[in-house]
């Protein structure tokens, strides 16, 4: 896991809200490196009944003390209005704009940090 991580430049988190919060199993991954985090790029995208975004802003603040820069763009999924019986993934056209805004933030700030 260590390894894979300090492999890499930047990250996109899939970040379901489990209780108002982030899971225990993203939690216990986040924790689980330390140096190889730092000065990397990530992304989240999040979902849950109000869109994750309760969860999307704790794996924020986790990742900002493993010195990881987090992009601005956060496309929040509703599970009641992206989600088919709660089952089928079905995002809204208007997702669009937002999902290509979150890659090209996270490819330029990863790159920053890949080429410092």
């Amino acid at each position: 896991w260590n390894e894979k991580i300090a492999e890499l430049d930047g990250y996109i988190f899939i970040v379901q809200e489990y209780n108002h919060g982030v899971s225990a199993s993203l939690k216990n991954a986040l924790d689980s490196a330390r140096e190889e985090w730092f000065n990397k790029a990530a992304a989240i995208v999040s979902y849950g009944s109000a869109g994750g975004i309760r969860a999307a802003e704790q794996v924020r603040l986790i990742l900002a003390e493993q010195k990881v820069a987090t992009v601005r763009t956060n496309p929040a999924f509703n599970l009641f209005t992206d989600f088919e019986n709660f089952a089928t993934f079905t995002p809204g056209e208007h997702m669009t704009v937002g999902m290509n805004d979150m890659l090209t933030e996270l490819l330029d700030w990863a790159d920053t940090f890949a080429n410092r």
